[in-house]
């Protein structure tokens, strides 16, 4: 079904709220530790719960763990993402409108997500409940999901973790949607609040691939052939690097290969602007 129609009923709609808890802030460089979203109706009713703690395959910073409260204990055996990300799409369907609070930060670790996995990108209609907390409260203290929870006396606690903040994401569009109830149909909610979208950043990778210097454009044969490649690398010093590549994304301006190194035989992930030199080598 993808987006509704303008004069569609807002009340006819499945909304789904979701959030992620990750290693850090960056997504390309951070990784998910729990993945969850409710899916409801606006009149209140819960047609059903998604949550699921992520291995994310390596160490969770105490500076982090101090936030949300998820250990390296409570993750170790629990899913990889490559089986949760397929079992969330799965739940969330086609014609749900999602929604989360500060929607960028967790559209962004998905769609770094999608493309590693070379999952194509959902076509849901994201909205952003920050976006539109702006737009329907301009006297609220601040737009922070849990100044806003208490700011409308809404059901509190249980934050920084990601069913809970789906939960909190949920009560405040009701909320909303309930204090102004000429904001009746998707049409009129879209020009309260624009909707995001997933962005194919596998597409733009390869697309950006395009202009690098000449040789580049061979990544894309490696990454279908499975084929190694070797490169020197500019870090913090210039390295010699072996990788089988699995996927590019573009992220912010900058392009990224997702490999496994075998120097350190685990997923790494490479700025392309960094490789220097780099060679195919032939399949063992």
């Amino acid at each position: 079904m993808g987006r509704p129609s303008p004069d569609s009923a807002l009340t006819s709609l499945d909304f789904v709220a979701f959030d992620t808890e990750t290693t850090g802030l960056s997504p390309v460089a951070a990784r998910l530790v729990e993945l969850s979203g409710v899916k409801f109706r606006l009149d209140g009713a819960i047609v059903s719960n998604f949550s699921q703690l992520i291995d994310p395959e390596t160490r969770i910073p105490a500076d982090t763990t101090a936030i949300h409260g998820i250990t390296d204990e409570m993750v170790r055996g629990q899913p990889a993402v490559r089986e949760v990300i397929p079992q969330f799409l799965d739940w969330i369907g086609s014609d749900a409108v999602l929604l989360a609070h500060n929607a960028p930060f967790d559209l962004g670790f998905l769609e770094i997500a999608l493309a590693r996995l070379k999952l194509g990108v959902p076509e849901n209609p994201i909205l952003d409940t920050l976006v539109l907390a702006r737009a329907l409260l301009p006297d609220a203290p601040n737009y922070q999901l849990r100044t806003l929870v208490e700011y409308l006396e809404l059901e509190t606690g249980g934050y920084h973790r990601a069913l809970a903040d789906s939960n909190h994401a949920r009560h405040l569009l009701v909320k909303l949607m309930s204090m102004h109830p000429q904001i009746d149909t998707w049409g009129h909610l879209q020009e309260v609040a624009a909707m995001l979208s997933f962005t194919d950043v596998t597409e733009e990778g390869f697309e950006q691939l395009r202009s690098m210097p000449i040789g580049f454009e061979w990544i894309r044969d490696a990454i279908d052939g499975q084929t190694p490649i070797r490169f020197l690398y500019r870090n913090e010093r210039i390295s010699a690097r072996t990788v089988t590549p699995q996927s590019v994304h573009a992220w912010r301006g900058n392009v990224y290969l997702n490999a496994f190194c075998h120097m350190f035989h685990a997923e790494r992930t490479f700025r392309l602007d960094r490789i220097l030199e780099f060679e195919l080598l032939e399949k063992s």
